[in-house]
């Protein structure tokens, strides 16, 4: 395999080199640029994505993919030669750094969905990419390149029928069974090198992140985020919540008890609860255990695929500080709003209280407890409906909460998100610090 074009190329190292392909670093002598030249056998079966990868950069023009400058041809051979990119690939990268922020992690990922929304909007027919893979994004400095375009294809209005192409830890489930394909497939794409990036980030990041990498990387694609559009503007928006985090901080309180009318009411499942919503819409916030039960230590044993580090558990939206008792040092708690699960017990400081009553027949009470009226404490109506909530709010003289089911925790569903903005609007957020509240 040879070819010389002395009088415009020079020919300085090869790169990659197979029975039929060889890819050579070259210099281009009137510009002095180095440049890709890939040269492949007219004869060989993989002469055909390299065509189509040659047609195809030719129609596109976007900083984050490589030019084509010319393609050539002799009796035996297809040369084309490309843009040198120039850089480390995203593992690479990620091995190098070890620990990314949460500015770098969003500046990679918006400009990779930059790259696959250009390719989906190509008119008149979008460009699917279909082989999203660490080593094909280059990182150069402050601008991303998405390389190799081999197995891209067209998206017709007729639909496609696929061959199995792709890379099994990083295409989509339907890719790899040879499925008919939509924007989608390229979703759950930059889906798996979001969650590539993401445990690369502090934890506090990942809880305020994992929610829209979970819902790019589902393997239904039904419940998969609809474009790389929508996935833009989800990173978007977690990116503005996180900027007013800062200035939600100061007029959030600070410590907040939740405490149980009675074993069995459900104060830690309200507790876990509060701590995923508040991650989640902004405010940073931590699961503290003063019930005297192994919560979190049953988190880990159960292998609820946690993070432990540094004292902290961390699963999805939620981080729980751990404590091992007056013989055990323990480390430094996080920063941010301290939920505090006290089970039946009382809380000598808290900004806030929770009460957690419950509707069932065999837990109800009578009244609350004088406390609860003298400090204006938080009434949580569980395990019961909205009438019973009502009923008890019209009998107590007080603004009684209803706890909507939610079957896990950690899940916030739509009707508990709007009982706890409610929540935090009306009773949570104050102007200046308010003076502690001593339960007892």
């Amino acid at each position: 395999m040879s070819y010389d074009r002395s009088d415009k190329y020079q020919v300085i190292r090869t790169i990659y080199e197979s029975a039929a392909t060889r890819v050579v670093l070259i210099r281009a002598k009137q510009s002095d640029e180095l440049r890709i030249m890939k040269i492949i056998h007219k004869d060989a079966a993989a002469s055909e994505p390299f065509l189509f990868e040659a047609s195809l950069l030719r129609e596109l023009d976007h900083p984050g993919i490589p030019r084509l400058y010319e393609t050539i041809e002799d009796e035996d051979y297809f040369y084309l030669i490309e843009e040198y990119v120039w850089g480390d690939s995203l593992d690479e990268y990620l091995l190098y750094h070890q620990h990314i922020s949460q500015d770098t992690f969003l500046q990679i990922a918006l400009q990779l969905c930059g790259i696959v929304t250009y390719l989906h909007s190509h008119d008149p027919e979008p460009i699917l990419y279909l082989d999203m893979k660490p080593s094909h994004i280059i990182v150069c400095e402050n601008q991303m390149k998405l390389i190799d375009y081999g197995i891209a294809k067209f998206l017709t209005s007729s639909g496609n029928n696929f061959q199995k192409y792709g890379t099994k830890k990083y295409a989509a489930p339907e890719q790899l069974q040879g499925e008919s394909l939509d924007e989608r497939a390229d979703v759950y794409g930059v889906g798996r090198m979001l969650w590539l990036m993401l445990w690369y980030l502090q934890p506090r990041d990942v809880i305020r992140f994992w929610p829209v990498v979970r819902k790019a990387i589902r393997k239904n694609r039904d419940r998969r985020t609809g474009s790389i559009r929508l996935l833009t503007q989800q990173l978007q928006q977690t990116k503005r919540r996180a900027g007013k985090q800062k200035k939600n901080k100061k007029h959030l309180l600070q410590k907040i008890a939740v405490i149980g009318s009675e074993t069995g009411v459900g104060c830690t499942h309200v507790a876990i609860a509060l701590v995923c919503y508040l991650n989640q819409a902004g405010f940073c916030a931590y699961y503290r255990n003063e019930t005297g039960q192994p919560v979190l230590e049953r988190m880990v044993q159960h292998d609820m695929a946690c993070i432990h580090e540094d004292g902290i558990i961390y699963h999805e939206s939620f981080q729980g500080y751990m404590t091992y008792g007056p013989a055990v040092a323990e480390g430094e708690p996080p920063k941010g709003i301290q939920i505090v699960d006290c089970g039946c017990g009382r809380s000598d400081d808290a900004d806030a209280a929770i009460y957690v009553c419950s509707g069932s027949v065999w837990q109800q009470v009578s009244g609350v407890p004088a406390w609860v009226s003298e400090e204006h404490a938080i009434i949580v109506c569980n395990h019961s409906t909205r009438f019973q909530a009502g009923k008890c709010a019209r009998e107590w003289n007080h603004r009684v909460y209803f706890f909507p089911y939610q079957n896990n925790a950690f899940h916030v569903t739509a009707a508990v998100r709007i009982l706890f903005s409610n929540m935090v609007e009306r009773e949570l957020i104050c102007e200046k610090q308010k003076k502690k509240v001593t339960i007892g």
